[in-house]
């Protein structure tokens, strides 16, 4: 169950991603030690750990080693089993409920709570063999979506689409290394994704609507909002965040990938726990961050009111940009979000993170973009 905690406490964070680097950045401001879980010795969150334990893998002995050693713990998506995130609850606060845990690692699971509590999904088939994979296709026909059930395994983010018998063989090698889920293909019109805060004590805060766009190598993976998306659809997407994260009995983060049809049909594609890098573009743009209402929705904080900075904005990876335009705007801009880091050993030299440009619409964030010469 989860607990307040108060400021020089520990919070361990599991996991090496840029998103675990900035919670534990933002942990510190708030005056909480920070622990750190990795399995790879160059990673951003060291700069910004009391400690930190790199480890092979997350095995039993490891998971009970730093457990016993933090007072709250927070683990990024796709990393440990069911069996594991028990594990952590039994040493210590964990603050997600059996529920949340299930979904949040099984998707045949996750698939069978959504559609028992009326949240529209794909339709779906638990598939172990090639046979169960051809009795699913009857009723939901190609093309269709085959996935590892159990998001920690090996290449479980491997999907493969089917569009005819001539792809059973490769959905054949998949199926002798895990049992699977098999989804329907819903056309859709637009991807995106609404993301809820939750408390202990309640309170909630539910996030602008953003869509991920893939630019190609050269523009990467950015985040926009607001998301291009019709009034009714966004009502819907804010009453689904706010029903999942009472229902769930959520205290931290919750992210709703959505499709939606042509007609305006939301089904729910993804729920996420934790932050993803997708988070940064509420840096700059958002009194207060992803990462900050997070942080203190985990730790038993109260939840302050959410305001928009800006009306717009776009995230872009630092990877893709020309570095000294980039640090340029660092020097001169006050409006804009910065989330960058140059990890300890970190090989290439070159910044990681994001930055947020910011402005009134975002056709004015294209434009400065544009004029500052970021992108190279």
């Amino acid at each position: 169950m989860a607990q307040r905690h108060y400021p020089g406490e520990t919070l361990g964070i599991i996991g090496s991603s840029i998103s675990a680097a900035v919670l534990a950045q933002t942990a510190g401001k708030l005056g909480y030690r920070v622990a750190s879980l990795v399995t790879s010795e160059n990673n951003p969150v060291r700069q910004f750990a009391t400690w930190q334990t790199v480890t092979e893998s997350y095995n039993e002995q490891v998971l009970n080693y730093f457990s016993e050693r933090v007072d709250v713990v927070t683990v990024e998506m796709g990393i440990l089993s069911n069996r594991e995130f028990q594990l952590l609850a039994a040493q210590t606060d964990l603050t997600l409920s059996e529920d949340l845990i299930a979904i949040t690692t099984d998707r045949l699971i996750e698939k069978a709570y959504l559609d028992s509590n009326k949240c529209l999904v794909a339709p779906f088939s638990m598939v172990t063999n090639l046979t169960d994979l051809k009795e699913a296709v009857e009723y939901i026909g190609f093309p269709c979506i085959l996935k590892s059930t159990q998001r920690h395994v090996d290449n479980a983010n491997d999907h493969i689409i089917l569009y005819g018998e001539e792809d059973y063989d490769e959905a054949s090698a998949k199926l002798e290394a895990t049992t699977c889920i098999l989804e329907a293909w819903i056309p859709t019109e637009k991807k995106a994704s609404v993301t809820v805060i939750r408390n202990e004590r309640g309170e909630i805060l539910i996030y602008p609507i953003f869509e991920v766009r893939e630019q190609g190598d050269l523009l990467g993976r950015q985040v926009r909002f607001p998301a291009q998306i019709s009034k009714p659809v966004e009502l819907e997407m804010n009453r689904l965040a706010q029903l999942l994260a009472e229902l769930l009995n959520l205290v931290g983060s919750l992210t709703l990938k959505m499709l939606i049809t042509s007609a305006g049909v939301v089904y729910i594609n993804e729920a996420s726990i934790g932050l993803s890098d997708e988070a940064m573009f509420t840096i700059g743009s958002m009194s207060i961050s992803h990462y900050e209402a997070a942080a203190r929705a985990i730790l038993g904080l109260p939840l302050p009111t959410l305001h928009l900075k800006s009306r717009a904005a776009i995230a872009l990876p630092a990877t893709v940009l020309n570095e000294e335009n980039l640090l340029t705007q660092l020097m001169l801009r006050t409006d804009w979000g910065f989330a960058l880091f140059n990890p300890i050993n970190n090989d290439s030299k070159r910044l990681i993170g994001q930055v947020i440009v910011t402005g009134d619409s975002l056709s004015e964030c294209e434009r400065q973009i544009k004029i500052t010469e970021l992108t190279e």
